[in-house]
Formats: C-alpha cells, sequence, structure tokens
C-alpha cells in the first residue's frame, strides 16, 4: 500500500463487515463472496499491521482497533456518499428518491403519482417502501420520507401533510348480511377487526360514541394499515379507517362507512427530510402537492359521510 492509504476497497469492504458484524451479510450487501469479503479484510489488516476482529466461529467482533478505524471508515465514506449525491443532483436527470410505509404508498401514493411525475418533469421518482424509519446519515441516497407518527423526529425537518379522522367501515357485502346493525352500540355484536401496530384503537371511537368498549378484544388483528384494508373488504368484519387512506375505497364503493361519528387520529402523516434540504425546489414541488392532494382527499372522505351511511343500505332509518 501507500505509504498513509489503504486499498480503499478493503476499507468498504471492513465498513460492510464491522456495520453487519458478519461476513456473510457485508457480502450480500456488496453483491461479492463471502470469500472475497474475508480476502479484503485479511489485506486490510496486514497493511494496518492490526487484528480488526475477534473471530468465533460466524460470530464477529470488533478489536479496539478495529473499532477505532471502523468510526473513521464510516464517517469517510460517509461524506464520500454524500458528495457523490451531491454532484449526481446537478445532473441534466435529477432523481428524487422517496421512503415511504407499504400501505401509504398503495393506497394512496401510487395511485396519484403519475400527475405528480407530470408537474415535476425531468425527475425521475423512485418509491422505496419500507417499514422502518429511514437514516439519512446512512442513506443519503433517500430524499424524503413520508412517515408517520407524532413528528417529534430529531435532527430532521417534518410538517403534518393532514390531520386526519377515523371511523368505522366494512364492506358492502357484509352490511348486507348484518342484520340488526341500527346504532353505533350494536357494532358490540358483530366481528371487529382490529390494528396491532398500537396507534388507533377502537376505544377511542366507542368513547367518542359513548358505548364502553367491549371486555375483550376478540378479532383478527392484523399489523399494516393495507391488510386492514383488504380484511374488510373480504367482508371479515368491520374495522376502524383514516380518512385519507380510505377515501378512495369508500369513492369505489369498495367500503362504505358506519354512521357519521369520527375521532382525530392520533398520529398523522409527515413530510420528513434533512435538515436544510427542504428548501430546494424539486422537494418543495413533492411537498406542495403531497399537501394538495391530502387535502383534496380529505374533503372527498368528508363529502362521502352522507352518501356512504347506512341509512342509504337500508339498515338505519
Amino acid at each position: 500500500m501507500s505509504r498513509d492509504l489503504p486499498s480503499l476497497n478493503a476499507v468498504r469492504v471492513f465498513e460492510a463487515a464491522a456495520r453487519h458484524q458478519n461476513f456473510t451479510r457485508a457480502a450480500e450487501q456488496l453483491y461479492v463472496t463471502q470469500g472475497a469479503v474475508s480476502r479484503q479484510i485479511k489485506r486490510l489488516e496486514q497493511d494496518l499491521q492490526q487484528l480488526l476482529f475477534h473471530r468465533d466461529g460466524p460470530k464477529l467482533e470488533l478489536t479496539h482497533a478495529g473499532e477505532r478505524f471502523y468510526k473513521a471508515a464510516e464517517e469517510a465514506l460517509g461524506i464520500i456518499r454524500r458528495s457523490t449525491l451531491e454532484l449526481q443532483r446537478l445532473s441534466a436527470i435529477s432523481t428524487l428518491t422517496i421512503s415511504v410505509l407499504p400501505s401509504f404508498a398503495a393506497n394512496w401514493l401510487v395511485p396519484r403519482i403519475v400527475e405528480f411525475q407530470r408537474e415535476i418533469g425531468n425527475v425521475e421518482l423512485r418509491v422505496a417502501a419500507a417499514y422502518e424509519p429511514v437514516d439519512f446519515v446512512r442513506r443519503p441516497d433517500v430524499d424524503v420520507a413520508i412517515r408517520f407518527g407524532t413528528g417529534q423526529w430529531k435532527g430532521v425537518y417534518c410538517e403534518c401533510l393532514i390531520n386526519e379522522q377515523i371511523f368505522p367501515v366494512c364492506s358492502p357485502g357484509f352490511l348486507e348480511r348484518a342484520q340488526g346493525l341500527h346504532q353505533p352500540e350494536d357494532l358490540l355484536r358483530f366481528q371487529l377487526i382490529y390494528s396491532s401496530n398500537g396507534y388507533d384503537h377502537w376505544e377511542q371511537w366507542f368513547k367518542a360514541a359513548q358505548i364502553s368498549p367491549p371486555n375483550d378484544l376478540h378479532g383478527p388483528q392484523y399489523s399494516d394499515e393495507l391488510l386492514l384494508h383488504q380484511a374488510a373488504i373480504r367482508g371479515q368484519g368491520i374495522t376502524l379507517a383514516r380518512s385519507l387512506l380510505v377515501a378512495d375505497e369508500l369513492h369505489s364503493g369498495r367500503l362504505v362507512r358506519l354512521f357519521d361519528i369520527s375521532v382525530a387520529s392520533r398520529n398523522s402523516y409527515y413530510f420528513v427530510c434533512p435538515s436544510g434540504r427542504e428548501t430546494e425546489e424539486k422537494l418543495q414541488k413533492l411537498l406542495h402537492w403531497l399537501r394538495h392532494e391530502a387535502l383534496q382527499s380529505n374533503s372527498a372522505c368528508e363529502n362521502l359521510v352522507e352518501a356512504s351511511r347506512i341509512a342509504e343500505h337500508g339498515n338505519i332509518t
């Protein structure tokens, strides 16, 4: 090696192996063989004249020297990645990568994204569905995230897109089969579908309807909004839905709203990006479009309240 710089490829391999603490996972990330990873690590250890890993079979643990070098490698490669992406953003064809929850992407974003593509023009749009909150430091290729929560995230710019309402929905077929579903308290006699993600709960809605919730919460549970909607569409029971994500299903008639009682969701969808980037033109265009479309969806959902009430299906007078 040169007097003061080891192989940069070996450094890159080491950073991946140290981050995963596993040669196999590092190899999968880098699209090389495990043997290639081992050879690069051995070469780096020879160049540095330091042992970087303690090896106990497949288990890896950084040595003191390894931990020190990992911090330096992570910082240095992060700078190179960010600088590379900054230069790429200046190219003729720019990219805009959005990290979103799968339910938000499938239920709301994808059906509308063609319109945004027309508006923004010379930008290549990429949608990355993920459940985990994006780390913009480790993922500098991601420009924006749409995340669901309270908006209390440090080190990023975030803006609430819409304050949603939640209310019960079911399929038209389920409603036709239901007997005696006339008042909100009648819901206690039918199968309810529950969210297991800890966001919105039936207890909120029952409290707003001035009804004591059931003592035993028996019924299907799903961790994703998309699965909740599909379960209700398939006639499995009655679920709570948020206005933004369910607006299209109500408009198409795949779901119907039960009663006109709603409560404000404790959480909202937020536009999130690295602090300082919110002023970039393409991010401003995306934020403006998201605000507009979210308001349109919410308004459409509110306008469907009367049209989708049970009274129109003959169950309530």
